[in-house]
């Protein structure tokens, strides 16, 4: 069970706070066919709703059409796609895994060299906790591997834009010293 899509595409949407506003912009996907992974919807502030949308996207051709779609909508007042080059994204998962006692301090060695917390163990399971980039996830579930893997919980994306000064352009890869001041 592979815990990351592939190729995907996010996208932050404000949509107007009214009834079935959220059902008419998901409609708006499904109606055209556009394959979503996950779909977060944020509380209600100030008369909208923040949803994140992570659809399996194929190429930049099909993430425009679905962005030109949402904007159509009257709910819809911003749609800003976030591509991995220019955000920061973070997902969380569970993973549960089959772990005899005797073998939890091979489990304990794993979950901290992953940066991963174990959040329950006893009777033969184990369920472990990471918040981190998405490859992340896909990396603690492969060095589990030894363990049989129960079930694997996803958040959807997390996602912000990067920081960056006016008029900088950055390459893939680069930080920029703002952002090095502010995790310091």
């Amino acid at each position: 069970m592979p815990p990351v899509a592939p190729c995907s595409a996010v996208l932050r949407l404000d949509v107007i706070e009214t009834p079935y506003a959220i059902a008419r912009v998901t409609s708006i996907l499904t109606a055209r066919r556009f394959d979503v992974l996950t779909l977060d919807v944020g509380a209600p502030a100030g008369g909208r709703r923040r949803m994140t949308v992570e659809l399996a996207a194929g190429d930049d051709l099909e993430v425009r059409r679905a962005v030109k779609y949402l904007h159509r909508s009257p709910d819809v007042l911003k749609v800003v796609h976030l591509p991995d080059e220019e955000s920061h994204a973070r997902r969380a998962a569970f993973v549960v895994i089959d772990a005899p006692a005797h073998r939890l301090p091979e489990v304990v060695t794993v979950a901290q060299a992953m940066s991963a917390e174990i959040v329950e163990a006893g009777h033969g399971r184990c369920t472990l906790f990471l918040a981190a980039e998405p490859h992340r996830v896909a990396e603690l579930v492969t060095a589990l591997g030894d363990y049989p893997v129960r079930d694997v919980v996803l958040s959807a994306p997390v996602r912000t834009r990067t920081l960056r000064r006016a008029g900088e352009h950055r390459h893939a890869g680069q930080g920029t010293m703002l952002n090095a001041r502010i995790l310091r």
